[in-house]
C-alpha cells in the first residue's frame, strides 16, 4: 500500500491555469465592467447541477480585454475525467462572493484534458449565454505543467525617472510581471500597487514564489512592464524591461525602461532599481505539521432563537435520525477535515446566544472537558439542544476572545501551536465592530477563523470581516494580516461534504504560513515514530 501511495504522489501532476479574456461586453452603464473569472469543477459521476468552486481570480477595474495576474493550480490526474467550468463575470457587489449578485457575462465548459492536449496547451473559445445569440467575447485559457521548486522570490522595486503621463500630474505608475511560455506568449504572474503621483516611485515588497515567476528556471525570461493607471480609459504604457530572476538576484540593481514607440532618449523611459532580492526557501504546511506543529480545533455553534424551536422542522437546529440538519453537516464537512490534526484529538465546543443555566451567556461550554472527535462535538450539540433556550442576540465578540486567549498561550521554536476556531451561525452579527476590535487584536496570534453561515440569511455584512482584498481597520488600528474565512452553506447545498470543507479551509495554510514566517519559525525535524 505504501509503495501504491508514493508512486501516486510521484505521478501527479500540479497544472498552472491562467486566463485572458478579448471583447468583453460593456455591462455597465457609466464605465467598462469589471471582470472576474470563477472556475468550477464537479465529480464526473454526479449530476450536471453539482459544481463546486476550485478558485477565482482577481477583479480588474474597468477593462474589456483582461489579463489576470492570479492564477489558479488544479491537480491533473490521468486516470480521472476532469470537467471544468470558467464563468466571466462582471462584479458589481465587491462585498458579496455569492455570484447572483454579480453581471453574468458568459461561461464556457472543458475538460481538463482538452486544455493539456491542445496545441501550446491554449484554448481560445467564445464565451456563451443562455439567450444571448451575440458575441459575449473570448476566453482564453492556457495551462502549464507546474515546477514545484518551493523557493520564493522577496523583491522591493524602486522607480526612477519615469515618463509624465498625467496633463494635470504626474503618473501613477504600477508594474505587471509577466513570465514567458514555451509557446512564446507572455502571462501576466504578478501586478504591483498603483502608486499616484509620483515619477519616483516605491512599490511596497512582495514574495511570489519562483515557480509562478517562472516556473522553477531562474534564466527563463520575466517581462516588467510598468504602466500609467487612469481611473477612465486604458492605462498608459511607460516601458519595460526583459530580464531573468538570476539577473534580479546577482549583480545588476538598475534596469532601463524602454518604449520602442518613443524616438527621444532611445526609448528610455525610466529606470527600475533593486532596493532588495532574495531567494528564500519556501515552507509548506505539511513541513510544519511533521516538524510536530500541534493544531488545535475550537468549534461555536449559534444558539439564538433566529433558528427557530428545534421541535419544529423549519427549525434549523430540527434534529431527524438519519437527515443531518445544516449545522450537523457544517460540523462534519469541516469537523472531519480538521480533527485529525489536532494534536489531542479533544475539541474544546462552545455555544453562543443562548439562555445557559438562567442567564444570557455568549460563550458557553457545552461539556466541561471537551468533546473527543467530532463524534462527541455531535453529541455534545445534540444534547445542548434539548437543555438550553434559544435567545439572542448575535454576538461574536466573546467567542473570538476566548478563541484568541487560547491561540495566545506562549510557544517558541521547539513547541509551535497553531488554533482553528470553527463558528457556525444562522445570521449576521449584531456586535460587528466589536467583532472587528477582537478579530484585529487576535491577528498577531497563530489563529484561524472559519465562519460557516447556515440558513437563508443575507449575510453580506458578514463578508466583511473574510478581508481578502483589503485588511480590516477600525480607529485607527489595522489588522496584522487576514485571519477569517467565511462561506455560506447554501452556496454548496447538495454537494458532497468535501466541496465545502475544501473552500472553507483553503485559506488556512496559507494563514498558518504567515504566522510562522512572522514570528521566524522554521520547520522542526519530523518527528519519530516513537514520538
Amino acid at each position: 500500500w505504501g509503495d501504491r501511495v508514493s508512486r501516486r504522489m510521484e505521478v501527479q501532476s500540479l497544472v498552472d491555469i491562467s486566463i485572458s479574456c478579448r471583447d468583453l461586453p460593456k455591462m455597465d452603464l457609466l464605465s467598462k465592467s469589471d471582470p472576474m473569472v470563477v472556475i468550477q469543477t464537479r465529480h464526473p459521476h454526479l449530476s450536471k447541477s453539482d459544481w463546486y468552486e476550485i478558485g477565482r481570480t482577481e477583479m480588474i477595474e474597468d477593462e474589456h480585454n483582461p489579463n489576470f495576474a492570479k492564477h489558479i493550480i488544479v491537480e491533473f490526474h490521468f486516470e480521472e475525467i476532469q470537467p471544468i467550468r470558467l464563468i466571466v463575470v462582471d462584479v458589481d457587489d465587491r462585498q458579496s462572493s455569492d455570484l447572483s449578485k454579480q453581471d453574468f457575462i458568459g461561461s464556457v465548459e472543458i475538460k481538463l484534458t482538452d486544455l493539456m492536449l491542445a496545441p501550446s496547451l491554449q484554448l481560445t473559445l467564445p464565451l456563451k449565454a443562455p439567450g444571448h445569440s451575440h458575441s459575449r467575447g473570448i476566453i482564453i485559457i492556457r495551462g502549464e505543467e507546474l515546477v514545484d521548486v518551493r523557493q520564493t522570490l522577496e523583491l522591493h522595486l524602486h522607480g526612477q525617472n519615469l515618463d509624465k503621463k498625467d496633463f494635470f500630474g504626474k503618473s501613477d505608475p504600477y508594474l505587471t510581471f509577466s513570465r514567458s511560455r514555451e509557446s512564446g506568449d507572455w502571462e501576466v504572474v504578478h501586478r504591483t500597487e498603483v502608486v499616484m503621483n509620483t515619477l519616483d516611485p516605491v512599490w511596497k515588497p512582495f514574495t511570489i514564489s519562483v515557480s509562478k515567476l517562472c516556473n522553477g528556471d531562474i534564466d527563463r525570461p520575466i517581462m516588467i512592464e510598468c504602466y500609467d493607471w487612469d481611473r477612465v480609459g486604458s492605462h498608459d504604457f511607460i516601458g519595460r524591461v526583459q530580464l531573468t530572476a538570476r539577473e534580479l538576484t546577482e549583480g545588476t540593481k538598475a534596469f532601463p525602461l524602454v518604449n520602442t514607440a518613443k524616438k527621444k532618449n532611445s526609448g528610455l523611459s525610466g529606470v527600475i532599481k533593486v532596493l532588495s532580492a532574495k531567494v528564500a526557501h519556501e515552507y509548506s504546511f505539511l513541513d510544519y505539521l511533521v516538524g510536530g506543529c500541534e493544531v488545535s480545533l475550537i468549534t461555536a455553534i449559534d444558539f439564538t432563537a433566529s433558528n427557530g424551536h428545534p421541535s419544529q422542522p423549519t427549525s434549523l437546529h430540527y434534529v431527524s435520525s438519519g437527515n443531518p440538519n445544516q449545522y450537523e453537516r457544517a460540523l462534519l464537512a469541516v469537523g472531519t477535515i480538521l480533527a485529525p490534526y489536532d494534536s489531542d484529538g479533544i475539541i474544546p465546543t462552545f455555544g453562543f446566544g443562548a439562555k445557559w443555566e438562567g442567564k444570557t451567556n455568549h460563550c458557553f461550554p457545552l461539556t466541561p472537558n471537551g468533546c473527543e472527535g467530532v463524534e462527541g462535538v455531535l453529541k455534545a450539540y445534540q444534547n445542548a439542544i434539548n437543555n438550553v433556550t434559544l435567545y439572542g442576540p448575535t454576538s461574536l465578540k466573546q467567542v473570538v476572545a476566548m478563541a484568541g486567549s487560547h491561540a495566545a498561550q506562549p510557544q517558541d521554536q521547539l513547541h509551535q501551536k497553531y488554533t482553528i476556531l470553527l463558528i457556525i451561525t444562522d445570521g449576521v452579527i449584531t456586535d460587528m465592530e466589536n467583532t472587528i476590535d477582537e478579530i484585529i487584536s487576535a491577528s498577531t496570534l497563530p489563529l484561524s477563523i472559519v465562519i460557516v453561515g447556515v440558513g437563508d440569511a443575507d449575510f453580506t455584512d458578514m463578508n466583511r470581516l473574510d478581508s481578502d482584498d483589503k485588511l480590516l481597520e477600525r480607529n485607527g488600528r489595522k489588522a496584522a494580516k487576514d485571519i477569517v474565512q467565511f462561506v455560506p452553506f447554501r452556496d454548496f447545498e447538495g454537494q458532497p461534504y468535501e466541496a465545502l470543507a475544501k473552500h472553507t479551509l483553503a485559506e488556512v495554510p496559507g494563514q498558518v504560513l504567515s504566522y510562522m514566517k512572522t514570528r521566524g519559525f522554521v520547520p522542526n525535524p519530523p518527528r519519530s515514530i516513537q514520538q
